[in-house]
C-alpha cells in the first residue's frame, strides 16, 4: 500500500479526506477527475467522465496507465489547438 501512495504523490495526486479506504485524486483538463482507491494489495482507478474503471495489483502498471492517459489527453488537446489555428480563428 505504501508503494502505491508514494507513486501517486509523485504523480501529483492528493488524498481525499473523510474516506474509509485511502482515496487519492487528481484533476486533468483533458481527462477530468482521476480517482484511485487503495485497498490491501490493489488499487482501483476510476475516471468518471470517461467511464474507465481499472484494477491494478502492481504499482508500475498503474503508473504506466496514468502516464498513458495523460499523454493521450495531451496529444488530443494539441490536435484540437492545431485545428483551431489552421482554420483562421
Amino acid at each position: 500500500m505504501l508503494m502505491f501512495t508514494r507513486m501517486l504523490r509523485r504523480q501529483g495526486f492528493y488524498r481525499v479526506k473523510n474516506q474509509e479506504d485511502p482515496v487519492y485524486m487528481k484533476h486533468n483538463v483533458g481527462i477530468g477527475g482521476v480517482y484511485v482507491r487503495i485497498e490491501k494489495k490493489k488499487a482501483l482507478l476510476t475516471v468518471r467522465d470517461l467511464g474507465i474503471e481499472e484494477e491494478f495489483s502492481k504499482v508500475k502498471k498503474l503508473e504506466d496507465f496514468i502516464n498513458e492517459l495523460e499523454d493521450k489527453a495531451y496529444r488530443e488537446r494539441c490536435l484540437i489547438v492545431n485545428k483551431m489555428r489552421g482554420s483562421g480563428s
